[in-house]
C-alpha cells in the first residue's frame, strides 16, 4: 500500500489511542496479578460500601427525625398511587363529555343557541295603593 503524500490527523488520533490501549490492558493484566494489589483493590471496594451504608443509615435517621418521607417511601407511595388510578379507571365508566370536541365549528352564523331571542324587559308592575292619609281633626 502507498503512503499518502499528506498526513491523515484522524489515522495519527487512531494510531495513538490504539498504543495507549495496549499499554493500559498491559499495565491493568500485570498489575492484577500481584496480589497486593488485589487486596487492596477489595480492602478500597470493603471500606466504600461500609461508608456507603453509615452515610445511608445516618440520611434515613435525618429524615426519620425531620419527619420526611424517603425516597424509597415517596417512589412506594406513587406506585401504589399509580396502582390504585389504575382500578379507578377500570370501574368508572367512559366520559362522554371528553369525546366530544371542546370548542363548537366555526361557521358564520352563530349557533342556534345564541339565534334565541333576547329577552323581554320585564312589564312595568302596578302602583302600590298608599293608604289615604287621615286628616287631623280641624280645630275650633
Amino acid at each position: 500500500m502507498a503512503t499518502p503524500s499528506f498526513l491523515d490527523p484522524l489515522q495519527m488520533w487512531r494510531d495513538a489511542v490504539n498504543k495507549l490501549e495496549k499499554e493500559v490492558n498491559t499495565l491493568a493484566a500485570g498489575s492484577t496479578q500481584s496480589e497486593q494489589v488485589v487486596r487492596s483493590l477489595h480492602g478500597f471496594s470493603s471500606a466504600s460500601l461500609a461508608l456507603q451504608q453509615v452515610v445511608d443509615k445516618s440520611i434515613s435517621a435525618y429524615l426519620r427525625k425531620a419527619n420526611l418521607p424517603s425516597r424509597k417511601e415517596v417512589a412506594d407511595l406513587a406506585e401504589t398511587l399509580q396502582r390504585i388510578e389504575g382500578k379507578l379507571d377500570r370501574l368508572l365508566p367512559p366520559d362522554p363529555a371528553a369525546e366530544a370536541p371542546a370548542r363548537p365549528a366555526r361557521t358564520r352564523r352563530p349557533p342556534a343557541s345564541a339565534a334565541v331571542a333576547p329577552p323581554e324587559p320585564p312589564a312595568a308592575k302596578p302602583a302600590a295603593k298608599r293608604p289615604a292619609r287621615r286628616r287631623a281633626p280641624a280645630r275650633d
